[in-house]
Parts: C-alpha cells; sequence; structure tokens
C-alpha cells in the first residue's frame, strides 16, 4: 500500500495513519490480548489449585459415642477443615454412602472398640491424603487409634489419580484445536461435510486416548468402550463450540472464547486435579456444569464406580451438546446455508437495517394524529 492509498484522519500524522491501515495495529491487538491471557490462565490455575482450602468435606460416622456435630466442632478446633459430618447406622451404611460418592470417607467405631478411618483415594486423592493426615488429630479427638483404610483406591500407575484429569484435558484441548485445523486447511466443507468430518475426528480421536491409557499403557482400568464413547463426546463438543463461535463472530477472535470457556474456566474446575471441596467456590460450582468436569466424572465412574453410576454428568455432557451443536448449526445455516462458505448471506447489521427500515414504513403508513 502506498501513502496515496491511505485515508488519514483529521489530525492524524502519515505514521500513525499507516499503522492503523498496516499490519502492525492487529499485530498489537493480538499481542495485547495474548499478554492478558497469559496472566489470566497463570493466574486461574494458580488461584484455582496452588493452595487448596479444604471447607465442607463430607464425611460419614458410625458412631454411639460421638454425634456428627460434636465431631465436626472437635475437628474444626483441631484442623481447621470445615467437615459436613453425615451419620450412618451402620458400617456397611457408610461403605456404600463412599461407593456412592456421597461422602470422601467415614469413621466407623467397630465393636471391639476400635476405630476405622475409611477414606476413598479413587473418589479424590487430595481429600483421602488430608483424612489420612488429620488422622492423628482424629485420635486425639476420639482418644481411642485410628486404622485409616484406603476403600477405593487409585490404579497403581496413577498414584497422583491425575490421569482423569488428563484424559479429559486431552479430549477437551485436541476437540478445538481439530475443529481450528480442519475449517483453517478444509474450508470447502458444506454444513454436512463439515459435520460429518467432526463426528470422524472425534470418535478416532476418543479412541486414541482411551486405548493409550487403557489397553496400550495400562494406566487405568478403564471400560474401554464406555469411556471411549465419552471422550468422543466431549471432543465433539469442545470442537462445536468452537465452530459456533467461529461462524458467530468470525475465524479471527473464535479462538478467544472458545479458550475462556474450556481453559480458562471448565479445565481448572473439573476437580480432576483437585477435588471440588478444594476448589475456590466459583470453581466449585462452575466444575460441576462444564464439559471437563462432566467428563472428569464420567470417567471415574466407569472406572473406579462402575456399579454406582451417576447421571448427572451424562445430562450435562448431553445438554452441551445439544446446545453447541445446535447453535453451530442454526448459525451456520443463517449465514451461509448448507453449503461451502461463500458470501455471507445475512449479516446481523443487515437485520437491524431491515427491522429500522420496516419502522420507518410502519411510521411512514401510520395516519397523523
Amino acid at each position: 500500500m502506498t501513502s496515496s492509498d491511505t485515508t488519514a484522519e483529521p489530525g492524524e500524522t502519515p505514521t500513525a495513519t499507516r499503522f492503523r491501515e498496516g499490519p502492525h495495529l492487529p499485530a498489537l491487538v493480538v499481542t495485547l490480548i495474548v499478554t492478558v491471557i497469559a496472566g489470566l490462565f497463570a493466574g486461574t490455575y494458580a488461584w484455582a489449585m496452588g493452595d487448596p482450602q479444604p471447607h465442607d468435606v463430607p464425611i460419614g460416622l458410625v458412631s454411639t459415642t460421638h454425634s456428627p456435630g460434636e465431631l465436626a466442632t472437635e475437628l474444626e478446633a483441631r484442623t481447621g477443615t470445615t467437615f459436613v459430618v453425615r451419620p450412618y447406622a451402620t458400617e456397611t451404611d457408610a461403605e456404600a454412602a463412599i461407593r456412592e460418592q456421597v461422602v470422601y470417607g467415614a469413621l466407623v467405631e467397630q465393636l471391639n472398640g476400635s476405630v476405622r478411618l475409611y477414606v476413598s483415594s479413587a473418589s479424590g486423592a487430595s481429600v483421602a491424603r488430608l483424612l489420612e493426615g488429620d488422622a492423628p488429630r482424629l485420635e486425639q479427638s476420639i482418644g481411642q487409634p485410628v486404622t485409616v483404610v484406603d476403600a477405593h483406591p487409585l490404579a497403581e500407575k496413577d498414584p497422583n489419580g491425575l490421569v482423569l484429569f488428563y484424559v479429559a484435558l486431552a479430549a477437551v484441548v485436541i476437540g478445538f484445536v481439530g475443529a481450528i485445523q480442519t475449517r483453517v486447511n478444509a474450508a470447502r466443507l458444506t454444513l454436512a461435510g463439515e459435520l460429518f468430518w467432526d463426528v470422524v475426528r472425534s470418535v478416532l480421536g476418543g479412541f486414541a486416548i482411551s486405548f493409550t491409557v487403557g489397553p496400550l499403557l495400562g494406566v487405568l482400568p478403564i471400560p474401554f468402550f464406555a469411556v471411549w464413547g465419552v471422550l468422543a463426546l466431549t471432543m465433539l463438543i469442545a470442537g462445536a463450540t468452537y465452530s459456533f463461535w467461529r461462524v458467530l463472530i468470525g475465524g479471527r477472535w473464535a479462538m478467544l472464547p472458545t479458550w475462556i470457556v474450556f481453559v480458562l474456566i471448565s479445565n481448572p474446575s473439573s476437580g480432576g486435579a483437585v477435588a471440588p471441596e478444594l476448589l475456590p467456590p466459583f470453581y466449585q460450582f462452575m466444575g460441576r456444569w462444564l464439559p471437563t468436569g462432566a467428563t472428569v466424572r464420567a470417567v471415574r465412574d466407569l472406572t473406579y464406580f462402575p456399579d454406582d453410576l451417576h447421571l448427572e454428568p451424562y445430562i450435562v455432557l448431553a445438554v452441551w451438546l445439544v446446545a453447541s451443536v445446535g447453535l453451530f448449526v442454526a448459525v451456520r445455516l443463517f449465514r451461509y446455508g448448507p453449503g461451502a462458505p461463500g458470501d455471507i448471506l445475512h449479516t446481523w447489521r443487515s437485520i437491524a437495517r431491515r427491522r429500522g427500515r420496516a419502522t420507518d414504513e410502519v411510521a411512514a403508513e401510520a395516519p397523523a394524529g
């Protein structure tokens, strides 16, 4: 572009004009956005998982000598951690509550006077370590030796319980990165073609993740086909979410809201790296309703609690699937039609203009007061 091609604003120097209309302005904008996102990325994960603070940790109690309120008060005074203590009539009832993930552990007084502290590393390794660390204080509170029993230990090759988080993270990130690369390198796909390759990519990606952590490396004792289905669903949701933003606001900025939803909010709030009761309240709430958290819970149930599956994570994933794919298809049809993307059929400005003209016509046809 030559200086004769540029249009200067009033009072603007030629240098400023060249900067505004040249490639340096968008480069500056991207640099500033990346700078902010880098700080948010580091801050989000540091805030959510850097120093987890337990609060309202649910545990069970089977005792004839201590009430739930008394034990909760004593534990909070000795540990600084708040517990929600739920009474159970028998040891079997408490074990069932742990298996159903209603509580993270249970303090059980045996008939012979001994005391067991049941924990469940598979439900949340961070909470299990917390309860084990509090065992000496529990002994002081109840005046009896405490034997710690891990009712649901983690897989041998996953002692810290992080593989569930990595599996869900891989499905989410590869889901929207795959959608980006497909749209960039196969830009002339029709709507049917886009949906077809989104499904194929998700199915194959879910297979690759499940096969790698399951049969290939034996890291997790997963039920292969069920976990494959969950991860394929997660990948499809992440890809469809990006695709929706791409047709709504354009490919230049579509990555930004996708990154915010999944990487800055959904992933750290998932409960995969740190149990929800150790997260800040915002993340504890959000993790329950976002795709990564639902994926972590679904895969955890399938792997460690196959006889006590919860419906909620599947409902969350189903709602996200219908919403993300439905919105993508609706906006894609509205703007481009079912064929390959070409000239935009409709824009939001054209709708506003049509509404404005319609309003003017109605006003013009209205009889004078």
